[in-house]
């Protein structure tokens, strides 16, 4: 006797594909989105416009967070914007995630917490860093990322 069911015919599963590889493409996209629009909420709360370019005291902002700064006839550029900066500190924070992988726990910056510093001369940007496992959290220190170079310095837990 042969069973009740057939074969699935090359089409279903052809279906099937498709709609599980757009399914994994919707969420993906509907993350980055996310992520992107929590940065562009953040920058437009430090000042800076949501398209185009505004000038206030003496400094260009971009709506990427881009800026730059004149001095007399003295321009100066901070090329790094805020994406850029935050996933040059996610690149940075990888090996660190590799080695917490094992302990179900990663460190990941706080996109609500960034900010701008200026400090000895130099122009930062700067996330709040959390260690996070499991729905729970804690501080683990202040990530810097500089603006002119995309350099990475880090205060707490891991410098």
């Amino acid at each position: 006797m042969k069973p009740s069911h057939s074969n699935p015919s090359f089409g279903r599963v052809i279906a099937k594909i498709f709609a599980i590889v757009s399914l994994i493409f919707l969420l993906y996209f509907a993350h980055s989105t996310f992520a992107e629009n929590e940065l562009q909420k953040r920058l437009y709360e430090l000042g800076y416009p949501t398209e185009g370019f505004i000038v206030v005291n003496n400094t260009m902002k971009f709506a990427d967070g881009h800026i730059v700064k004149f001095e007399g006839n003295y321009v100066e550029t901070y090329p790094i914007t805020a994406q850029e900066a935050l996933n040059r500190l996610n690149n940075y924070l990888a090996e660190y995630n590799l080695k917490l992988k094992k302990y179900d726990m990663k460190i990941e910056p706080e996109i609500e917490s960034m900010d701008e510093k200026e400090e000895n001369g130099k122009l930062y940007w700067v996330f709040e860093l959390y260690i996070k496992k499991g729905s729970s959290k804690f501080f683990a220190g202040l990530a810097y990322v500089e603006r002119k170079q995309g350099l990475i310095k880090i205060k707490g837990l891991l410098d």
